[in-house]
C-alpha cells in the first residue's frame, strides 16, 4: 500500500556510504513491464495447513532500487508473503531526488516524505514511481535471493500480479486481497503482489 506524499522540510544526516549516493539512474530507468493474463490458471498452494490460492492477472517484471524492506510483524498471512520491499526506478532512482526523501514501510504500507528541493515535476512522478510490493516467492531459491535484499540494492523482480485467496484448514476463505494493476493508485489496495519466479540482486559498489 502506498500513502500519499507528505511534503515537510527534512534533515538528512549525510552518510559516506549513503546508499543514495550510490544509485545510477540509468540501471532503472525502465518502465515496468506488464501483459495481462486474463483467465490464466490458478496457482494452487498448501502453507500450514491452509489453502492458498493465486490468481495471475498479468505477467510482471520491474527492475528499481530497494528504498526499504519489510519481513518482520507484517501480518498474520506472512506466511504466505513473507516480505514486502519498496523499489523506485524512473526519475525516482536519481541521487538528486533521493537525497531529499525518505522512506519508511511498516504494517504493509510504505509511506514517504519529501523536502522543497524536490523539483515539481518529479514530486508529480513520485507516487507512480514508489510502489510496495507483497512478495510470494515461487520456491526456495527465490525465497533465498529475497531475503538477501538490503536497502540500496539494484532489485529485478520477474513474475505475475496475482490476486490471493487463504483457506483455513476447514475451507473457510479467511484472507482475500487483490492486486493492483496500475502504479498511479494510493490507499488500500495500491499495491503490486508478485508470485515472483526469479529475481535479480545487486549491491552498488
Amino acid at each position: 500500500m502506498r500513502r500519499r506524499a507528505i511534503a515537510a522540510s527534512l534533515v538528512l544526516l549525510a552518510a559516506c556510504r549513503d546508499w543514495r549516493t550510490r544509485v545510477d539512474p540509468a540501471r532503472a530507468a525502465a518502465e515496468p513491464i506488464q501483459v495481462s493474463v486474463a483467465g490464466a490458471r490458478p496457482i494452487e498452494l498448501e502453507v500450514k495447513r491452509h489453502q492458498v490460492r493465486l490468481t495471475p492477472r498479468a505477467t510482471y517484471a520491474i527492475t528499481g532500487y530497494a528504498a526499504e524492506t519489510s519481513r518482520e510483524l507484517l501480518d498474520e498471512w506472512d506466511f504466505v508473503i513473507p516480505m514486502d520491499v519498496a523499489l523506485v526506478w524512473g526519475p525516482v532512482a536519481d541521487p538528486a531526488v533521493l537525497s531529499h526523501l525518505k522512506f519508511h514501510l511498516s504494517g504493509r504500507y510504505v509511506s514517504y516524505w519529501y523536502d522543497g528541493e524536490v523539483p515539481p515535476r518529479v514530486v508529480a512522478q513520485l507516487n507512480s514511481h514508489i510502489a510496495n510490493n507483497h512478495l510470494v516467492p515461487a520456491d526456495g531459491d527465490v525465497a533465498g535471493a529475497l531475503a538477501r535484499i538490503h536497502v540500496g540494492d539494484l532489485v529485478t523482480l520477474r513474475g505475475k500480479l496475482v490476486d490471493v485467496e487463504i483457506r483455513d484448514p476447514d475451507g473457510r476463505e479467511v484472507f482475500r486481497s487483490r492486486t493492483s494493476l496500475t502504479r498511479d493508485d494510493v490507499g488500500s489496495g495500491a499495491c503490486e503482489q508478485v508470485y515472483v519466479e526469479s529475481v535479480e540482486v545487486e549491491r552498488p559498489e
